[in-house]
């Protein structure tokens, strides 16, 4: 009995530094995912922005509008970098990734979009706010089966940090 134990707790500590590699090169391919995303909102290309979703994803975007499919998620992207996204600078950094199993991720990102316009045209601050999005590779590429984006706020009574 003491040598089986001693057999797995030897197998499991041979088996662990391959599924952390595992995970680090996925990690690698999802941030890789992520500076592509980047890339093309910086670019204002809808059509390039949508595609980074499965056919049958959604999006919540924090402004509450929900699309479903690719075709809605376009359009609400080109609604937006037409309109009060236009000319903006989007930036994220990865905060979490949680694997669910070997194809299936959820991703927390912490972002910020710069150079919005005020509704009077002067500049407003940027604006910071969290990106959770639940991901699977297919094809070798990690793309968005949903995303949703919101910005957090006090506890009422908390102090501001």
């Amino acid at each position: 009995m003491k040598k089986t134990l001693l057999l797995f707790a030897l197998l499991a500590l041979i088996a662990l530094p391959t599924v952390h590699a595992a995970e680090n090169s996925e990690d690698a391919a999802i941030q890789k995912r992520h500076d592509e995303w980047s890339a093309a909102w910086n670019k204002h290309d809808p059509k390039l922005m949508a595609s980074f979703f499965f056919p049958d994803g959604d999006l919540i975007n924090p402004f509450g509008k929900h699309c479903h499919g690719t075709a809605e998620i376009e359009k609400l992207f080109t609604d937006e970098q037409s309109g009060p996204m236009a000319g903006t600078t989007y930036s994220g950094t990865i905060e979490h990734i949680r694997y669910l199993g070997k194809d299936i991720a959820i991703i927390d990102v912490a972002s910020e979009i710069t150079g919005m316009k005020a509704p009077d045209g002067s500049a407003a601050p940027p604006f910071k706010h969290h990106v959770t999005w639940i991901a699977e590779k297919k094809g070798g590429k990690w793309l968005a089966r949903g995303a949703r984006a919101f910005v957090t706020i006090p506890m009422p009574g908390a102090q501001a940090k």
